[in-house]
């Protein structure tokens, strides 16, 4: 089971990151294309403070008696993160770095907050992730998609 303290790490390590990239990414920079066809750095750290969410959630989802969905109604994933990045690309950058870091500190104080039994607890995403909800939070949120975007934009420094 993923620990409180390696998830706070895991949280703290994206937070430090975001800031590092955020300071050392030159303006005209965030609108360079990241992703062939796809999201430039700006559109990337958007959709990085949306994930910042993602902990309280799933906590919240594995406290629910019924399977989780997808905020707002929304019937699948592409299109929920497609509208929030666009309801966050006209803020500037530090604004969205804020809001990442205000929504993980909301996150940390959730998870201090969570009975260990139930991050040992297996659930089902809306995303369709299964899986122990603490090694979700840890492994598949904060390893495999946070810090995957984070190193997509800091490449899109060099």
């Amino acid at each position: 089971m993923a620990s409180k303290d390696s998830i706070i790490e895991g949280i703290r390590w994206v937070q430090a990151e975001a800031e590092r990239v955020s300071a050392a990414m030159p303006e005209d920079a965030w609108d360079k294309g990241v992703y062939e066809n796809g999201w430039n750095a700006k559109q990337i750290l958007c959709h990085v403070a949306l994930s910042a969410n993602v902990p309280a959630f799933l906590i919240a989802a594995a406290n629910a008696p019924e399977p989780a969905k997808l905020p707002g109604g929304a019937d699948n994933i592409d299109d929920f993160n497609e509208s929030q990045v666009a309801m966050r690309m006209e803020k500037p950058v530090a604004e969205i770095v804020k809001e990442l870091n205000t929504t993980y500190e909301q996150a940390i104080n959730v998870l201090q907050a969570t009975p260990d039994e139930l991050l040992a607890k297996q659930i089902r995403t809306p995303w369709q992730t299964e899986g122990e909800l603490g090694a979700l939070i840890l492994d598949e949120d904060i390893r495999a998609h946070v810090m995957v975007h984070l190193a997509d934009i800091s490449g899109a420094i060099a």
